[in-house]
């Protein structure tokens, strides 16, 4: 008589690290494709750097500069305003005569109509690797050497306290709101 195998044995896979495909849809995320060029074919999407739950981000290549920037398209949900308030935050930090040092820079931004509705579209330099995959990528010991991590603790403080003197924060009750 054959085996019969239970689902409850079958192993369990772990969920894929992925925004849910129920949120294409009208007033969710713009569905983007591989090679698919944004802004009259100003930007080339490469690949899919992440997602959150207002937007997804695609590594693109700039057409016109011949460089490679992280392309953010947020959802068509106009009731939250947060797409907005980055925008507005990003516009005034490049405003001031000296840019703010360790902090991601705003290129471009722009509006983008597809069938689930109206996108703002952010256009950030693209920036390295995260550390997490950097230290899995190389360093056997699972741990940034000690002189490294200081550095990258400086410059993430310093950025921090750029953003500070101009009261601009991460969330919480600061006058402005980066993300």
């Amino acid at each position: 008589m054959p085996t019969r195998v239970r689902w409850t044995s079958l192993p369990v896979f772990p969920p894929i690290d992925a925004e849910p495909l129920y949120r294409y849809r009208l007033g969710g995320y713009h569905p983007v494709t591989l090679g698919e060029c944004l802004k009259a074919g100003r930007y080339k999407v490469l690949h899919k750097l992440g997602w959150g739950g207002y937007s997804t981000v695609w590594a693109a290549r700039d057409q016109r500069t011949e460089t490679y920037v992280a392309v953010k398209i947020s959802v068509a949900e106009q009731e939250h305003g947060r797409e907005t308030r980055e925008l507005q935050t990003m516009r005034e930090l490049a405003s001031y005569h000296s840019s703010p040092t360790h902090v991601v820079q705003l290129l471009d931004d722009f509006d983008l109509t597809g069938p689930n509705g109206f996108h703002r579209c952010l256009v950030y330099e693209l920036l390295g690797p995260n550390i997490p995959d950097v230290i899995d990528a190389q360093f056997s010991g699972g741990r940034l050497p000690g002189k490294l991590a200081k550095i990258i603790a400086k410059q993430s403080l310093s950025g921090l306290n750029d953003l500070h003197q101009r009261n601009i924060g991460h969330g919480g009750t600061v006058t402005h709101s980066l993300w």
